[in-house]
């Protein structure tokens, strides 16, 4: 087989009006593989988007491309076979004859064009990114990779007598096998060699015979290196047809669902994922070249991440070649995020071959170990399963999944479900730590006092469950950007018996980074985030712009720490799917990730330190909170969550310091092991402090480590009532209307206020906002977390870090945020509102007497708010 390759410069012309004839003229010129956006062809868009990036060239109708081919003679004495790599539906003219039409999002475009004479040819290709037989998901979104136009990967002329294509390879561990089925182009029967290597040795050679197609089992000696994550060694089949070869390369492996456990290769895993909506804010499409994906695959692993859910849309090859040669599993999923019908309608017959397609295409790769059959579905159970089971029949390596959080407050698993990939099992048993208000009820991190200890056993586990099943009926959800009423089939009580994955977890927002924008220098601009830049600008916020980015940005860290913690002390959880360690510039603009769009690092955590609780071995600390009474005696338990083969650990060391000195120190043995989880004898130890204090409890075991912070405060005597408060002989007046001098004013709150709330913002405010509107829900508060001043004296007796921690939970809860809009009091203790909004609030301020929103009295007895209310005390009299 030779492949002539077709890229470089083509002729062009675009039809908004979609022509069907041939154009005359071709004014233009693109460098293919490319999109019209990124060659600035066309009329600019004076569109200035808010909701996501703006596509400074969007072209949407028909992108006519020319160029001439040069056929040889042996070119024309073979089969001839036109390859578009990645594109959208396309019609595939030469010499002005029109040779055909294929759709496929996510597969390549294959045209025969056999029987061309020797000498010079004209070819035009047709793409059209128009009315497409699904939605097609995160592939054609704005709030994506754009609904570009053109082809972004290989164009080649491939001839050949006889070609190896769509072929599957599956290994069996137990008998030291391997089966290999493919196509056969080129209509002729006839025998193949096939072998598989590496660099070394050879395995196993084996000859079989064909027509149209063979299947081979092949038998490997020696001993065979396995892939994994951990290992992801390579082996290379080679196809010999005659003169013809092919070779492929792929993994000996078998990844199988255990009851609730996952398993590569017979060893338990745990996945640690990341959701991908192919974001590439540069171009505006998904790039087709290993190299960028290797870059981007490595970025994440930094971040401890082994597995990635690609969130309706299926990455090129190239993005399968570089999770083969790294260790990371994969799951593609069908372009779709809608409704199941009864009955197979065009939408849904498109869907099932584009799952066949994605499979034939990629399902070689070892990378490949799962797939789902869409986002957030609703519809027809018995069709969702009928799917999985025609796709399970071909692809038995695969694990399958009707979707992901499929039916959402009804969630169900199906017959062939190989493992469940949602949010609760049923309206009460929540297996993420947050959720939009409109999806309440809330989560774990954004409702409780920031702790250690919880995990989502007894949600799954049989004799947790008390309630019943579902009823059925009507229920309105979230749907993408808006909000739509579905039919749900209500259904029994949900236990499930397959591996649990936790769907799209975190969400915390961030300020934005406005320097940030300046990156945006191809076809996408980042608009909405000028228009937050000037409105910060407009009411002067702009100047605190990096320290709310800061601020906030540390507590987004915090809140997804506890929610990955929480999913490891989960020993009947399976895995996890963030959203996102990466920044989401749809759907609103969600700024919720440690890494911007781009996949560079916000500066907010180095990866190390990430990976110390984001990794295959992670040593947990359980405590039931942060916040401690000097003299207190402490119980910590102590947990190692571990996936990694070879690990030596035999005992947790601990140690407690202040300030690099040592107060508490010990070793903790190892008691029992149960899956990933092995636990050790708890922690015991007693601080005391004679001034506030930040302590640090560092874990060490077998070159791993991780640290928690714990707050220590005196004992003092500190009275708080609605009308005073009393500390050390002396009184200081609350009021509740007008601030004075000489005394503490904490108004009341009136309706309208902004509640108080400890965690950052879900995913964005103005989309929730909308949605909780349409659905009337509570809308989301909107706030981003606090910007303490630490500097400031009324804090002089409270010391804290320059963010919320957990020092502050109770008095953020029961407080509101102050609006200060028409102002210019600088708050002592900011409450950061998201950019959309931009208010200036505040929960500690000055305005002719100092202020504090916080309804101290209902906390009284809580050692920190003693300390606040001292702190303030001291500063005021």
């Amino acid at each position: 087989m030779t492949c002539t390759d077709l890229s470089g410069e083509w002729s062009v012309f675009l039809d908004e009006t979609k022509f069907e004839t041939l154009p005359k003229a071709f004014p233009d010129k693109i460098i293919l593989p490319n999109t019209t956006s990124n060659a600035r062809l066309g009329k600019q868009n004076e569109e200035k988007a808010n909701g996501y990036l703006t596509d400074l060239y969007r072209f949407e109708g028909y992108a006519w491309f020319r160029r001439k081919i040069a056929i040889t003679r042996e070119q024309s004495e073979k089969e001839l076979t036109l390859l578009l790599e990645r594109t959208r539906k396309t019609a595939v003219y030469v010499d002005g004859e029109k040779l055909g039409e294929y759709c496929s999002l996510t597969a390549p475009h294959r045209y025969a064009i056999n029987g061309l004479s020797e000498g010079e040819h004209e070819l035009v290709v047709r793409v059209d990114n128009t009315e497409y037989p699904t939605k097609g998901g995160h592939l054609t979104s704005p709030d994506t990779q754009t609904n570009w136009n053109g082809i972004t990967g290989k164009l080649a002329l491939l001839s050949y007598d006889t070609y190896p294509e769509a072929i599957r390879i599956t290994s069996d561990l137990s008998k030291n096998t391997v089966t290999v089925n493919s196509a056969i182009l080129g209509g002729k029967s006839g025998t193949a060699l096939l072998r598989i290597y590496n660099d070394e040795f050879e395995f196993a050679r084996e000859t079989t015979a064909f027509s149209e197609s063979f299947e081979c089992t092949l038998t490997l000696s020696g001993s065979v290196p396995k892939w994994s994550e951990f290992s992801p060694d390579l082996l290379n089949l080679e196809i010999a047809i005659g003169e013809d070869t092919r070779v492929v390369k792929f993994g000996f492996r078998e990844f199988k669902a255990d009851g609730l456990k996952f398993r590569i290769n017979g060893s338990e895993t745990f996945l640690r994922g990341k959701h991908d909506g192919m974001v590439f804010p540069r171009t505006g499409c998904a790039p087709t070249d290993i190299e960028s994906w290797l870059s981007v695959f490595k970025t994440a692993m930094e971040y401890g991440i082994n597995h990635y859910r690609f969130h309706t849309c299926c990455p090129p090859e190239a993005a399968f070649d570089a999770a083969d040669a790294l260790g990371i599993y994969l799951q593609p999923e069908l372009p779709f995020w809608g409704t199941i019908p009864d009955k197979p309608d065009a939408e849904f017959e498109f869907l099932k071959a584009e799952g066949f397609r994605i499979l034939r295409e990629f399902g070689r790769h070892p990378s490949f170990v799962m797939m789902s059959m869409g986002n957030e579905l609703w519809g027809s159970r018995e069709a969702l399963d009928s799917l999985l089971g025609e796709y399970k029949h071909g692809f038995p390596d695969k694990l399958f999944t009707q979707g992901s959080n499929n039916f959402q407050w009804v969630p169900c698993v199906l017959p062939n479900d190989d493992f469940f990939s949602g949010v609760r099992l049923d309206g009460e048993r929540l297996i993420r730590g947050s959720y939009a208000m409109c999806d309440a009820p809330q989560g774990r991190v954004q409702t409780a006092r920031p702790e250690s200890v919880h995990n989502y056993d007894a949600m799954i586990a049989h004799e947790s469950v008390t309630s019943g099943g579902s009823a059925g009926g009507e229920i309105m959800i979230q749907y993408g950007t808006e909000m739509k009423k579905v039919q749900s089939e209500g259904g029994e009580l949900l236990i499930p018996n397959v591996p649990v994955v936790s769907h799209e977890i975190g969400q915390y927002y961030t300020y934005p980074d406005y320097g940030e924008i300046e990156r945006y220098t191809g076809s996408l601009r980042h608009f909405a985030y000028e228009m937050y830049r000037d409105t910060a600008a407009e009411k002067g916020l702009l100047s605190y712009a990096e320290r709310f980015f800061k601020a906030s940005g540390a507590l987004s860290v915090e809140c997804y720490r506890r929610e990955i913690e929480t999913v490891l002390r989960s020993g009947k959880m399976a895995g996890f799917q963030l959203l996102d360690i990466q920044d989401f510039p749809g759907q609103g603009i969600a700024s919720v990730g440690i890494l911007n769009a781009f996949m560079e690092s916000k500066g907010l955590i180095e990866p190390s330190e990430w990976r110390r609780f984001c990794a295959s071995t992670v040593l947990l600390a359980e405590l039931p909170r942060f916040v401690y009474t000097s003299g207190e005696p402490i119980t910590c338990g102590l947990l190692i969550s571990n996936t990694a083969p070879n690990v030596d650990i035999r005992e947790i060391e601990w140690r407690v310091t202040l300030n690099g000195e040592e107060l508490a120190e010990g070793k903790s043995k190892l008691e029992r092991t149960d899956g990933r989880i092995t636990r050790a004898e708890s922690a015991k130890f007693t601080l005391r402090c004679d001034k506030p204090a930040a302590v640090t409890l560092l874990l060490r075991a077998g070159g791993y480590f991780n640290e928690y912070t714990l707050y220590v405060y005196p004992r003092i005597d500190v009275k708080i009532t609605e009308n005073e408060i009393t500390y050390n002989g002396k009184t200081l007046p609350i009021v509740h209307d007008k601030p004075r001098g000489g005394a503490l004013c904490i108004p009341y709150s009136e309706e309208g206020d902004l509640k108080g709330e400890y965690c950052t913002d879900f995913w964005c405010y103005g989309m929730f906002k909308s949605i909780s509107e349409s659905m009337g829900k509570p809308v989301p508060a909107g706030t981003l977390g606090l910007l303490p001043n630490t500097e400031s004296e009324l804090l002089r007796g409270f010391p804290c870090e320059a963010h919320t921690s957990p020092v502050w939970y109770d008095i953020v809860t029961h407080s509101f945020a102050a609006n200060l809009d028409g102002t210019e009091i600088t708050p002592d203790v900011w409450v950061i509102d998201n950019p959309e909004r931009a208010s200036r609030l505040a929960l500690l301020y000055r305005d002719g007497g100092v202020v504090c929103t916080s309804r101290l009295w209902e906390i009284a007895d809580n050692i920190e708010v003693k300390h606040f209310a001292a702190s303030l005390m001291n500063a005021i009299l």
